[in-house]
């Protein structure tokens, strides 16, 4: 099945591409999520009329998720206190959920699907680097130091 890409997708193309996929990946996940349209004659062609505005939102796109980045880039770190056991192992785990909480009180709204966990949930009392990334084309490293709550 051909498809029209609206948005950047990882592992696929830009958006403005026509890209041949799986008719269920096309039909559940790009069609529905808004990153694509179905490649047929009418859409192509309304798709060369809409490319310039489709452009300057990808545009707009990136460079609100920048300024979002620049954000987290001044931060640099957060403190997450957590019950602490033997070993210093934390009772329990720091997720994402936490870190967007921390992040939130911090005045700064962020999307949990927009942290990555590269070594997974934390577990450990010390610092941890996490990936901020609003955008596919967009990161930022951010460090999570987790202490003893007393």
């Amino acid at each position: 099945m051909e498809v029209i890409l609206l948005l950047k997708v990882k592992n696929l193309g830009d958006s403005g591409k026509i890209v041949k996929v799986k008719s269920g990946y096309a039909r559940n996940y790009l069609i529905p999520q808004g990153k694509a349209i179905l490649a047929d004659k009418k859409n192509i062609q309304s798709f060369e009329d809409q490319k310039i505005k489709l452009k300057e939102k990808n545009i707009n796109e990136l460079l609100l998720a920048k300024s979002r980045a620049d954000k987290i880039k001044q931060i640099k770190s957060i403190t997450i206190p957590s019950k602490v056991g033997k070993e210093n192992k934390i009772f329990g785990s720091v997720g994402v959920r936490d870190i967007v909480k921390e992040i939130f009180q911090l005045g700064i709204k962020i999307n949990k699907k927009e942290i990555k966990l590269p070594n997974g949930v934390l577990r450990h009392v010390g610092e941890h680097q996490v990936i901020f990334q609003p955008h596919s084309e967009v990161y930022e490293h951010l460090i999570v130091n987790i202490i003893a709550k007393k």
